[in-house]
């Protein structure tokens, strides 16, 4: 372990994907998609003017078309007017549209955006209408993909996606500096070889320096798409006291002069701070609710968000924070290698 921390190769490696996936994470823009439609509810009967508000979108474009969608049935628009790039003006006739208390999507295509949606992004309350005015259409478009390259357009994360290159990778990382550090108090355990105790603190401070990150990370994150840095959650709460339980290892350390006692004591604590720290983080959170994706039945990113081009962006991220860790706790043990040779 110590001979492969001192080689460069890979520190090469780890630099140019991190700094490849954090600029292209910065850079690549977001996909087209409808941030609302105004009026929410509409209870009018007859012909309602109503607004579209899109995002990175391109309705001035030649094939622009437009569907309400109730479950599975498609109402056209043929009437609308576009105002610019983002922005349509729809003429909706309530007497062609299903009655009572529906909550419509409004579904719009193009060749530049492909087939963008916005879910329950009309209300509609009227009376019942004549049932042969109802018209329905079928939804053929010629493209369902947007062109070029694009993140994809996800309602509430909206541009709060790219901290999916940050906050997640810094929490993985911090995993494996922690499994790393487990790993070598094991070994200390077995050897009695100091070297070990080392390497273990060093991957703690490291793995508590992206744990910190992660933490601060997750609170913006939290309060862009929960209204609140801290709410409440499970994963959160234990998350914080994961991060706890090794700052109090560190403190033990620091609290007992022989370093022989100081080895065997940290190590113990540093076995059984892993073992309560999953616990924490990953078993706690899945026998409850959660907000977080992956726990409390909320689906994770990989079922429903991470798309393709995600894809090429993080997973290089997560082996270069983690690399970018482990080169840290490398360094970290170096220095107290030295400082031990000058005591």
């Amino acid at each position: 372990m110590e001979r492969f921390i001192r080689q460069m190769w890979w520190k090469y490696i780890t630099a140019a994907l991190l700094l490849a996936s954090v600029a292209g994470g910065l850079l690549l823009p977001l996909g087209a998609g409808i941030i609302r439609l105004e009026p929410y509810l509409i209870k009018e009967r007859g012909v309602v003017r109503a607004s579209v508000l899109g995002y990175h979108t391109h309705f001035e474009a030649a094939d622009t078309r437009i569907w309400l969608r109730d479950r599975g049935t498609y109402y056209c628009i043929d009437s609308f007017k576009t105002l610019n790039q983002q922005e349509l003006a729809l003429f909706l006739n309530t007497h062609q549209l299903p009655s009572g208390l529906r909550a419509l999507d409004v579904v719009i295509n193009n060749r530049i955006d492909g087939t963008i949606a916005l879910r329950e992004a009309v209300l509609l309350k009227t009376g019942t209408p004549d049932s042969n005015s109802l018209i329905s259409c079928e939804p053929s478009v010629e493209s369902n993909r947007a062109s070029g390259i694009s993140f994809p357009y996800r309602e509430i994360l909206y541009e709060s996606i790219r901290n999916l290159f940050f906050h997640v990778p810094m929490w993985f990382g911090m995993l494996l500096l922690l499994l790393v550090s487990f790993v070598q108090s094991l070994r200390f355990l077995r050897t009695g070889k100091l070297s070990h105790d080392l390497m273990a603190a060093s991957f703690v401070r490291a793995g508590l320096l992206f744990g910190v990150l992660g933490l601060l990370t997750g609170m913006v994150w939290a309060n862009f798409t929960w209204g609140e840095p801290w709410p409440n959650d499970p994963k959160l709460n234990g998350a914080a006291m994961g991060v706890l339980i090794y700052f109090a290892y560190s403190i033990l350390r620091g609290a007992i002069p022989d370093e022989i006692r100081r080895a065997r004591l940290s190590a113990v604590y540093n076995l059984f701070a892993f073992v309560v720290f999953v616990i924490f983080i990953f078993i706690i959170p899945r026998l409850t609710d959660s907000l977080h994706p992956g726990n409390g039945g909320n689906p994770a990113f990989v079922k429903y968000d991470l798309d393709n081009t995600l894809r090429i962006f993080f997973y290089p991220a997560v082996i270069g924070w983690a690399g970018i860790g482990c080169w840290i706790a490398g360094l970290m043990a170096r220095i107290s290698s030295l400082e031990n040779q000058k005591n």
